[in-house]
């Protein structure tokens, strides 16, 4: 004798109540991660620090620079998760991973040319790497948050 009923005691209805679920929740949790206005401006403000840094006038004031925006950034992460109340560490899915490549990529070819531009005497040129960091990183996180949006919401 057949049956269709899972050896569970469940029926296809109720893996389609489930998986329906779990759509309801995924979708809550992408309404419920927000970004507050005030996150992006600040890290790309954070990230043009880092690479402007090579423009300081000596190593230890660079030093400085360095500690002092990572130590902002420190604090930026627990702001937003203190907002949001979720600390999000890894990306949702291919597509945002590889907008996340791209613009670290991005950045760091801008920390190198600056870091260039500084040691052949070029410094005032740094300002030119440090104004398209901010713009860089400004846009490029609100591409990375619609497409981490996208992928939250559909599960891939």
């Amino acid at each position: 004798m057949e049956s269709h009923e899972s050896p569970h005691g469940r029926t296809p209805k109720d893996a389609q109540a489930a998986l329906d679920s779990l759509n309801t929740d995924r979708s809550a949790l992408a309404d419920h991660i927000v970004t507050p206005p005030w996150f992006y401006p600040a890290l790309a403000a954070i990230t043009t620090v880092i690479v402007a840094a090579p423009a300081s006038p000596t190593p230890f004031v660079q030093l400085m620079v360095v500690a002092a925006a990572s130590i902002a950034l420190v604090f930026l992460v627990l702001a937003y998760q203190k907002r949001t109340g979720l600390a999000i560490s890894r990306t949702a899915g291919p597509r945002s991973l590889g907008v996340l490549l791209v613009l670290g990529a991005l950045v760091a070819v801008l920390l190198v040319a600056s870091l260039a531009l500084a040691l052949f005497e070029g410094k005032p040129w740094v300002a030119v790497t440090a104004g398209l960091t901010y713009v860089t990183m400004l846009a490029g996180c609100r591409v990375y948050d619609r497409v981490y949006d996208t992928e939250l919401r559909s599960g891939r």
